[in-house]
């Protein structure tokens, strides 16, 4: 598995060196160069609010008694970068994400519980986010062939996230509990008893519709006030947008991201999907590939510095605990 994520990687790689080799580097170069680092400061700091709406989202889930908005900001920060960076480890920010949780005193099966339902609602927003990015883009482009492979896309995150949620209902958890049980008998594996519970925990979240309604919301909003960070950039970049158009934007090209998910971090896809789409809305291919390697830079700088700040507080929690232990 990990072998084929490598390939995948490689491939998008160099499908995105490609890209920026047939536009020019000096033309790409130029149009980065007049964002710069002040761009990237400005949408590093921008991104807190919808990583904020994200962190609520996710935080509604949970009943009390439960870590506040500060502790998701930073559950969901380990998380995002896990998946930003380690993006050949299948479920890599998951599983940092839930271990983190985990370190904060939150229930192991709560903490999976929680993810995995949480993974599911933001990807129910997402459809609803392109299909109104869909919709604005027959409604301004009648006739625009790309609709239908947009439609295509639609139907691919939607088949996705309605995947992910039956097989949740239907109780895969449940048979992984009872393995873990099996193992821990048989096998003496005392350390698999934490998985006891995914499944009623589940159940019980989704039981709560208010709360899933709420989260359901939030993070639509988050989708919408993303599309802040592309706008910042364009202006940075002297190619501004209005509002719908970015909308559609954003909104197709992260659902061209979504449906290639088998290949690490959509390297090379997502900077193909905002040439694509960018040419629909009158963007020069070099400024929506330059768009692309922006966000690219926000996601390497909160990456990193979420990693190797995970990494610092890793390493004073497992110190403690020795300390505890001598």
């Amino acid at each position: 598995m990990r072998a084929w994520f490598a390939l995948c990687a490689i491939v998008g790689v160099l499908s995105g060196g490609a890209l920026v080799a047939w536009q020019g580097f000096a033309s790409v170069g130029s149009t980065l160069e007049l964002a710069g680092l002040p761009c990237l400061a400005v949408i590093c700091l921008y991104h807190v609010v919808p990583f904020g709406c994200c962190a609520e989202a996710w935080r509604i889930l949970l009943r009390n008694p439960k870590p506040g908005i500060a502790g998701f900001i930073w559950f969901r920060w380990v998380r995002d970068a896990g998946g930003d960076i380690l993006g050949i480890i299948p479920a890599g920010g998951e599983m940092a994400g839930i271990h983190t949780m985990i370190a904060h005193g939150v229930e192991p099966a709560l903490a999976a519980a929680s993810t995995v339902v949480d993974i599911t609602i933001e990807m129910s927003a997402q459809v609803a986010f392109t299909i109104l990015g869909a919709t604005l883009l027959i409604v301004r482009h009648p006739g625009n062939p790309m609709a239908d492979w947009m439609l295509g896309g639609i139907w691919v995150v939607l088949v996705f996230a309605g995947g992910f949620f039956v097989i949740q209902r239907l109780g895969v958890f449940r048979l992984l509990e009872r393995l873990a049980d099996h193992l821990i008998v048989n096998q003496g594996w005392s350390r698999l008893a934490s998985l006891r519970g995914i499944h009623d925990h589940i159940e019980a979240i989704y039981a709560d519709r208010p709360r899933i309604g709420r989260a359901l919301m939030t993070h639509f909003g988050a989708w919408i006030v993303g599309c802040g960070e592309a706008s910042i950039i364009l202006y940075f970049m002297g190619a501004p947008l209005g509002i719908a158009s970015i909308v559609t934007l954003e909104s197709l090209a992260y659902a061209i991201r979504s449906a290639a998910f088998f290949v690490p971090a959509a390297a090379g896809v997502q900077e193909g999907g905002y040439i694509l789409i960018g040419a629909t809305l009158g963007l020069g291919p070099e400024l929506a590939l330059a768009l692309s390697l922006m966000k690219r830079a926000r996601e390497l700088t909160l990456g990193i510095t979420g990693l190797l700040a995970w990494q610092w507080f890793e390493g004073r929690f497992l110190l403690r605990a020795r300390r505890a232990r001598r």
